[in-house]
């Protein structure tokens, strides 16, 4: 024998749930988040993956599990996580350096694992990894949103050593030294994905002078980063042509330490 609830409007029995109380249950389950929020909520996990496990990131990219969502996500860190330091960076100079430099910077890492994505491919072939180019691609990403996550770490005490009267000099070193930082920590992923056996370090050697060198030669043909305080104008590619990355690290290094520090082109 059924019993009845009152309920203002309507009688329910005690086997028909009533409307409140269902509605109430399927806001409480776990399965009905709405989809904005499920997104986000994966988006931060992923986040959270590439950052402080890149090892089972490395091994999502080689059993190329979810990779769209992957990819998606990376590109996105890489868009805000390297664009917030560019446009610290460019704040040095301020103006329409910081717009500049926040569009910039996040195009140095694309571009430089444009170029190496493909070689990354062959040389983990030639030591017995073969990887797709889905493989490739998504890992290469996730490293270069690893390292755009350090750099949006490193913006605000960036930020605060520009706002303090750092010089010109110091500042475009203390940039240069937190770009390294970041790029290590990309290099993690690489490193974590290419696993055990023979020619693993040899194939990681190999990453990292090709890494190196296209990603210098990437800044160097898109600066001005910083732009030089007396500089009428803001250009958003310099015509200089002299001198290279290594040539202004150590002219910088000079001037801050009181060496004679040749003046180069703005960067």
């Amino acid at each position: 024998m059924s019993s009845q609830v009152e309920v203002p409007g309507r009688l329910y029995s005690s086997e028909e749930p009533a409307a409140g109380a269902s509605s109430r249950a399927i806001e409480d389950s776990p399965g009905s988040q709405p989809a904005g929020a499920q997104l986000a909520e994966r988006v931060l996990s992923t986040i959270g993956e590439i950052l402080r496990a890149p090892a089972a990131v490395a091994r999502r990219c080689r059993a190329e599990r979810d990779l769209p969502a992957l990819v998606a996500t990376a590109l996105g860190v890489i868009a805000l996580g390297s664009g917030v330091f560019g446009g610290v960076v460019g704040s040095m100079r301020g103006g329409a350096q910081i717009p500049f430099a926040a569009v910039k910077m996040p195009l140095v890492i694309l571009v430089t694992l444009a170029l190496c994505g493909p070689a990354f491919q062959v040389i983990a072939a030639v030591f017995g990894r073969p990887w797709s180019l889905r493989t490739v691609v998504a890992m290469v990403l996730s490293a270069g949103a690893r390292a755009s996550l350090v750099q949006l770490a490193l913006a605000p005490a960036l930020w605060l050593f520009i706002d303090c009267g750092a010089s010109y000099h110091a500042v475009k070193l203390v940039a240069v030294i937190g770009y390294g930082l970041a790029g290590l920590a990309g290099l993690g992923v690489l490193m974590r994905g290419l696993g055990d056996g023979p020619g693993k370090w040899i194939t990681f050697a190999a990453f990292v002078g090709l890494y190196l060198l296209a990603g210098g030669q990437t800044a160097w043909i898109l600066r001005p980063y910083l732009g030089r305080p007396e500089s009428k104008t803001v250009p958003f590619l310099t015509r200089e042509k002299e001198g290279g990355l290594a040539d202004a690290v150590w002219t910088s290094m000079g001037a801050v330490l009181g060496g004679p520090g040749r003046r180069t082109g703005p960067q």
